[in-house]
């Protein structure tokens, strides 16, 4: 029994251990089970932040991305800026140098600054050589004196010259200088029946006076051996005995080597058919006669100073008319000692029978009133300048306005303003159009033809611009030539009260281009006294274009006469008069034949 006690005491034992070991288990897998749930809040919590982890490194890269992104277009923009300040500084060269193209003189003589400070130069390298004589000399490389030049021969000498004492001592080339010439033989006989102004008695031929001349016939140069009588007194007792007279110089320029042919050929070729001097120097040297261009420009310069007073006739009867029409261009003068070229004016006034042009330095409305002092007439159709308004108003005239002029403003507005231009131009074609079948009516004829067809078209133009105005942007080019049109109504229906006013003032814009396409090629005049001698020159060759005779025809002939013709009669001179007298002297022919 001892031993059944000791097995259920001893059992009893190991329950209690047991039980206490199963109570130690409970409490710790109680305390297990907390650490796990504090595990799993922690869990959660990880979880937690490692989501919004992943949300901040998103959002970190997509701000690196954008950042990325700006740094790429920064760059870009960095370079564009970079491109557009080279760009920049390349076009403030260029304008710059646009600028000194345009002050600067177009001969592209040099001429040295005084005020330049000089820079170190290179010991090592040689500068470049100067001529010794390179400021003496003229833009075409021919001395101050080469209206004169020398023989063939005279060059020939080893000797060294100074060029400062020989100059304008270069002798005039002597007849076998042009021997390859053909020639031909020219006599200035006396008149007869001339007698000697202190005794009464005739004269006597003593001999001849020779002489040569370069002329131009069509086709090629010649020599003209002129033989000039001489006569004196046969009278020993009388006093006037040992004087001898010789018969006057045939020619425009008595000291000049240039026929009357070829000076009217110079003057034709630069004014009518815009041939720059030095061209026409090559042309007429590769023909067989070497001559420089200061010769021909001198040439020019006297006969425009000898047939002025015909440039002046021209003009008095130009402001005899009763409507002018008038315009100016711009005409540049470099009479400056650095080569500068100013700006001065040609300008043009015409009857439509015979034009007047005229240089003036500015574009002033002085001008304009001071080359129509003594215009007789009340009429004037001009552009919208200006510098017209003077005259209008001291001479109290009729301003009439040019509906080319208009035209052009809405031209220009097409692309931009298609339909609106569209209707102001077609109006305009329609009046045009009106215009050319009036053009053989007398002037009230045309007024009442005119108000009968154009004035209800002038009406419904000017109804319609006053509606668009309102409508249209200011600084918008249909603006533009919506207000051109408004400020020059009045002008502009002025031709529906006078017959005698054009539609246009196309005429001296005709006129001007002369001078626009001549300076296209000639550049400039070298001096203000060059420029109103091209104005006298294109005075005579407008006229002539006007009239429909040969330029060349009428130089020729009036050269001759020139000399010898009253001052008087002068005006017989002028295109209009010359055209005249030679259609009377063909008629006269026609019915002696």
């Amino acid at each position: 029994m001892t031993g059944l006690a000791e097995i259920l005491a001893e059992n009893s034992r190991l329950r209690e251990v047991l039980e206490s070991v199963q109570a130690t288990l409970e409490t710790k897998e109680l305390l297990l089970s907390e650490k796990q749930s504090t595990l799993q809040e922690k869990d959660q919590i990880l979880q937690e932040k490692d989501q919004i982890l992943q949300e901040k490194d998103q959002v970190i890269a997509s701000q690196q991305k954008a950042l990325r992104e700006k740094e790429q277009l920064l760059a870009k923009r960095e370079a564009m800026v970079k491109a557009l300040t080279e760009r920049a500084e390349e076009l403030a060269q260029a304008l710059e140098q646009i600028i000194l193209d345009r002050d600067a003189p177009a001969s592209q003589r040099f001429v040295p600054n005084p005020n330049q400070i000089e820079l170190p130069f290179p010991h090592d390298i040689e500068a470049p050589p100067r001529s010794p004589v390179g400021e003496d000399e003229d833009e075409d490389g021919e001395s101050e004196d080469s209206s004169t030049e020398q023989d063939d021969d005279s060059s020939s000498t080893d000797k060294p010259r100074d060029k400062k004492k020989n100059r304008g001592k270069q002798r005039r080339r002597n007849r076998q200088a042009f021997a390859h010439l053909l020639s031909r033989v020219r006599r200035c006989p006396a008149k007869k029946g001339e007698v000697c102004f202190s005794c009464k008695k005739p004269l006597s031929s003593v001999g001849v006076a020779k002489s040569f001349r370069i002329e131009w016939v069509p086709g090629h140069f010649i020599v003209e051996d002129v033989e000039r009588e001489q006569c004196a007194c046969a009278d020993p007792e009388c006093e006037e005995y040992r004087n001898v007279l010789t018969v006057p110089s045939p020619y425009a320029l008595p000291r000049a080597m240039c026929g009357n042919m070829l000076l009217a050929k110079v003057i034709t070729d630069k004014f009518c058919d815009h041939i720059p001097l030095n061209r026409q120097a090559r042309r007429i040297a590769r023909e067989g006669f070497e001559v420089s261009t200061g010769t021909l420009a001198r040439w020019i310069l006297s006969v425009g100073n000898l047939l002025k007073i015909v440039a002046l006739a021209v003009q008095k009867d130009v402001l005899k008319a009763n409507c002018l029409q008038g315009d100016d261009t711009g005409y540049p003068v470099q009479d400056q000692g650095n080569g500068a070229l100013r700006k001065g004016r040609m300008w043009v006034f015409t009857d439509q029978e015979q034009a007047y042009y005229a240089y003036t330095n500015t574009k002033e409305g002085k001008y304009p009133t001071e080359l129509l002092d003594g215009f007789t007439g009340e009429l004037l159709l001009v552009d919208g300048g200006s510098e017209f308004n003077d005259v209008v108003r001291t001479r109290a005239l009729l301003r009439a306005g040019c509906w080319s002029h208009l035209r052009t403003y809405f031209y220009k507005a097409r692309h931009h303003h298609p339909g609106a231009s569209s209707l102001a131009l077609g109006t305009i074609h329609d009046l045009f159009m009106i215009e050319r079948t009036l053009k053989e009516l007398s002037p009230d004829e045309r007024v009442r033809e005119r108000k009968k067809l154009s004035k209800p078209l002038v009406d419904g133009l000017f109804q319609w611009i006053k509606l668009m105005l309102p409508k249209t942007r200011k600084k918008s080019i249909l603006g533009d030539a919506l207000r051109y049109a408004k400020n020059q109504e009045k002008e502009l229906r002025l031709f529906l009260e006078n017959g005698e006013i054009p539609l246009h003032n196309n005429l001296s814009e005709l006129l001007l281009r002369q001078e626009v396409v001549g300076r296209k090629n000639w550049l400039f005049s070298r001096s203000e006294e060059g420029a109103k001698i091209s104005g006298y020159l294109y005075t005579l060759i407008g006229s002539c274009f006007l009239q429909g005779i040969d330029p060349q025809e009428y130089l020729e002939d009036i050269l001759s006469k020139i000399q010898d013709h009253p001052a008087s009669k002068i005006g017989e001179l002028t295109p209009k008069a010359w055209k005249v007298s030679k259609e009377l002297k063909k008629s006269h022919t026609e019915n002696a034949d």
